[in-house]
């Protein structure tokens, strides 16, 4: 069941790419929680369900002018993927090019991504799967 777990992820990011919504959200529990990571000025904390996951993919690209998502490393922990991006883009306001790395864990049951939790480090979301649910 986990490489199908890696797979419905990936799958998620290539709809990502082409701007499929609708695909990004059929691999998508529709009671999904969305969790930012607290580093992270003016975005929500929390958000939920298809519309929390619409909100969180559009919120980076709308700073951002070429904006990309390059994924790094993938980890297969069971009912846990955990997946490290490069993501890159010119600041809409400055101009000036940015890249920053993030890490997301997605938790899945049952075919569909249940949780998605962003971190700045992979070390975090690595050690996120550790803890006691």
């Amino acid at each position: 069941m986990s490489q199908e777990n890696v797979e419905i992820v990936q799958s998620a990011f290539e709809a990502w790419d082409r701007g499929d919504r609708e695909a990004i959200l059929e691999v998508c529990d529709e009671d999904i929680v969305v969790v930012q990571a607290a580093e992270l000025p003016g975005v929500p904390a929390l958000q939920t369900g298809h519309s929390g996951v619409l909100e969180a993919f559009e919120l980076w690209p709308g700073y951002w002018d070429d904006f990309r998502i390059e994924i790094l490393r993938t980890f297969d922990l069971g009912q846990h993927v955990v997946v490290t991006t490069d993501q890159s883009g010119r600041s809409k306001d400055s101009g000036i090019e940015v890249t920053a790395q993030f890490s997301f864990l997605f938790t899945l049951s049952d075919g569909k991504i249940t949780e998605w939790r962003i971190f700045l480090r992979e070390s975090e979301a690595l050690e996120a799967v550790r803890l006691p649910e």
